[in-house]
């Protein structure tokens, strides 16, 4: 008798290449999952740079004293971090080395920049890169404006710093810079005179921003060391004392710390354009690889709102290496074109389609052809685009007016466009016109390949005159959430904090590209616009109306996976949503309630981030804190607003297939620290939550639709019908009558 068994296993070997994992299908597609997901308190490996100059002359701007080039501790103790660490000259820095691309922290060890780069490393620090000086350094942080802003001169020696002798300093603040030490604890370096700042001016140049982190043990309203956590103007700044010679033990696991809170993890990397000599500046020492300078008409404040909403910004100047080529586009997400002047060459064109083809984004920046002066921007611009379907017509309008709006998800919250002198645009085929002059095409966009694009008739919309007219701001901020989410695989909606809110933060520090939103409106179209691995839904601040729930219900039951935090089901509660979300309303919160973990040992409260021994604490004053809840079967309860579980005090539930997950609780309040890890509660959950949802389903190494299953079945039961068959033929059974001959014609 023959054995059945390899017939069977060829078969299903022969079946599963017609299996297709979710992750093909739409989705988990482009997600990180849980083995590589890196969140802010867990060791990310940063890419420092420190300044190696061994001209040690005091700028005539600085009345710094006695400064020194000790680097080669700092670099052993770094490296032995794991960090990767580079030294940079004035010459490397003059070369344009020096960008956020490349490096996220740059060191000033008692040392400062030569007057020729003193800019540049300015415009790191603009650009959001983070800044670590010591000692005599904290003169640059001063004379650069970066504790005063638009300071320029070493106004403040003397009376808002100077140098005390001291040994021991006194730690005045919990933070992520010094996670070994505790308020009131002291911290030895050598006795020397360390440069100190006065705390009522440090206070005044960055008010709440400014994080007070050490002072002179005797003196105490002088600062020996502070933290800039920047909402304002460009990266995250550290100041200690020390000058990188015989560090002491105290200080390495500090200046480690420090390092690690000082990486920047941006949205989306920006690049800016002057190496085809753009048509304006973004600051005024562009001018020399650009045409023009003017404050009004310059990029400065585009830049800063960019980096405030947590992207990088970087300038592209002219390389001898290349300009425009593969390697430099592939570190960034957005390439801002300004009206080139100088013309790009055919492997330039080349190098910027096939990167927008493979994902990357641009921002161009036209105008009208009547423009005077350089080059005509416009054909460089038109041949750069040629296989678009958008480009710059040969119009020349000559006045001001607001643009009224076309159909777009950038147009989200925008009424109105105000643009100057302008052109008007073609928009054919894929692209979408934006913003509409009348029935003239002003702003168009379009989505190439795996990347995105968006023309503007006028390059002066976010320059510094006209970004704070109509809508331009909000709409510069729509697009660059746009075009930094081509490979996005997550959307999410929030209407507390935007940008800055806890769940947005977690997503940045996972390392995740997401698209966000914040205008319920636009729900259904952003859940419409694509196929999103997960969504999330952060409604802690106003409320949902019955489309909005309708929606959510229709992508639940399509198949979407959902992390949803809302805190009045009890203001809907027969709608079908939180049926299919597994609860039912049972009581509503308020007054600052407690949340308690009832699963201790589920991932949710200790993958990455362990939390399993905290009960939350809400911090943040709500007048409706969320909902308790009935759970359904099919789903799980987690954590409740009670000690122990009991029916009808559920907190978080979430599906027993991974499909869902809800918070009656408002987790954004829970910004205290109760783990102690000096980062916020409602941060490292919302972190713990996102990881737990997009890891593998147990079990399997993917996640299963049912489109999947319904073919996994099929197929499987095909595969179970011949190889019966087949067994039965072969195995001696009854003798299968003879084949009729066919009469069919060949």
């Amino acid at each position: 008798m023959t054995r059945p068994i390899p017939v069977i296993l060829m078969a299903i070997l022969i079946a599963s290449t017609f299996i297709v994992p979710a992750a093909l299908v739409g989705t988990n597609s482009n997600i990180t999952l849980q083995s590589s997901a890196i969140p802010a308190q867990i060791q990310r490996d940063a890419r420092v740079a420190i300044y190696d100059e061994n001209n040690l002359t005091v700028p005539a701007v600085s009345d710094a004293l006695g400064l020194t080039n000790n680097i080669s501790e700092i670099t052993t103790l770094l490296e032995g971090a794991g960090h990767s660490v580079e030294h940079l000259s004035t010459g490397d820095i003059l070369n344009h080395e020096l960008v956020t691309a490349d490096y996220d922290v740059f060191i000033l060890v008692n040392n400062i920049p030569r007057e020729s780069i003193s800019k540049l490393v300015k415009e790191f620090w603009m650009g959001g890169g983070g800044l670590l000086t010591f000692h005599g350094a904290v003169s640059f942080l001063w004379y650069e404006g970066i504790i005063f802003p638009d300071q320029d001169y070493d106004v403040g020696h003397g009376t808002w710093w100077g140098y005390l002798p001291s040994e021991s300093q006194n730690v005045t603040s919990r933070h992520s810079t010094m996670k070994g030490y505790h308020v009131n604890d002291t911290v030895y370096e050598r006795a020397e005179d360390w440069a100190t700042s006065w705390e009522p001016k440090l206070i005044e140049g960055r008010g709440d921003d400014m994080i007070l982190l050490m002072n002179n043990a005797t003196q105490t309203d002088y600062i020996t060391a502070f933290a800039i956590d920047n909402s304002r103007d460009g990266g995250n700044v550290v100041q200690l004392p020390g000058d990188g010679y015989s560090i002491s033990t105290d200080f390495e696991s500090i200046i480690v710390d420090s390092v690690e809170w000082l990486i920047p993890r941006p949205k989306g990397r920006i690049a800016y354009d002057l190496s085809h000599q753009s048509r304006l500046c973004v600051d005024e020492w562009d001018d020399e690889f650009a045409t023009a300078y003017d404050p009004t008409n310059s990029y400065t404040q585009f830049r800063t709102l960019a980096v405030n909403h947590s992207y990088t910004f970087d300038k592209f100047y002219p390389s001898a290496s290349g300009n425009l080529t593969a390697e430099r586009l592939a570190k960034y997400d957005v390439l801002v074109i300004c009206w080139p002047d100088i013309d790009y060459t055919s492997a330039e064109r080349a190098a910027v389609e096939a990167w927008v083809d493979g994902g990357g984004s641009l921002l161009v920046l036209g105008d009208r052809t009547g423009l005077a002066g350089g080059g005509p921007g416009n054909t460089h611009i038109n041949q750069l685009l040629h296989n678009f379907d958008m480009s710059l017509g040969t119009t020349d309008v000559l006045d001001f007016q607001t643009m009224t709006p076309g159909t777009h998800l950038t147009l989200e919250g925008c009424t109105g466009l105000y643009i100057g002198y302008r052109n008007y645009l073609s928009v054919i085929g894929n692209a979408t016109a934006i913003w509409l002059d009348g029935t003239d095409p002003a702003v168009a966009g379009q989505e190439f390949g795996q990347g995105r694009a968006i023309l503007s008739a006028d390059m002066n919309i976010f320059v510094n005159g006209q970004l704070d007219q109509a809508d331009n701001l909000r709409y510069a901020l729509n697009a660059l959430n746009w075009l930094t989410a081509c490979d996005a695989d997550i959307l999410v909606f929030t209407t507390y904090g935007g940008y800055h809110a806890e769940v947005v933060t977690a997503l940045r520090n996972l390392g995740h590209p997401y698209q966000l939103f914040e205008t319920p409106d636009y729900l259904n179209d952003f859940l419409d616009s694509k196929s999103w691995g997960l969504a999330i839904i952060d409604q802690s601040n106003s409320w949902f109306s019955t489309p909005h729930f309708d929606a959510l219900y229709a992508y639940v039951d399509g198949g979407g996976k959902l992390i949803m935090s809302y805190f009045d089901i009890g203001g809907a509660s027969t709608h079908p949503l939180w049926s299919k979300l597994g609860v039912e309303y049972s009581a509503s919160l308020s007054g600052s309630p407690e949340m308690f973990i009832w699963d201790t040992s589920h991932d949710i409260f200790n993958e990455p981030n362990d939390h399993s021994n905290i009960n939350y604490t809400s911090n943040v004053p709500f007048a409706d804190d969320g909902d308790t809840l009935t759970v359904l079967p099919g789903f799980t309860a987690l954590a409740g607003s009670t000690t122990d579980e009991q029916d009808g005090s559920t907190l978080i539930v979430v599906s027993n297939d991974k499909q869902t997950l809800y918070n009656g609780y408002l987790i954004d309040t829970c910004t205290g620290d109760e783990d102690n890890s000096t980062y916020s509660d409602s941060a490292e959950l919302w972190q713990n939550e996102i990881v737990f949802m997009l890891a593998p389903s147990d079990g399997l190494p993917f996640t299963l639709d049912p489109m999947t299953l319904l073919i996994i079945g099929g197929v499987s039961l095909a595969v179970i019908v011949i190889a019966v068959a087949v067994s039965r033929r072969k195995s001696g059974g009854a003798k299968p009558k003879p084949r009729k001959k066919s009469t069919k014609k060949k």
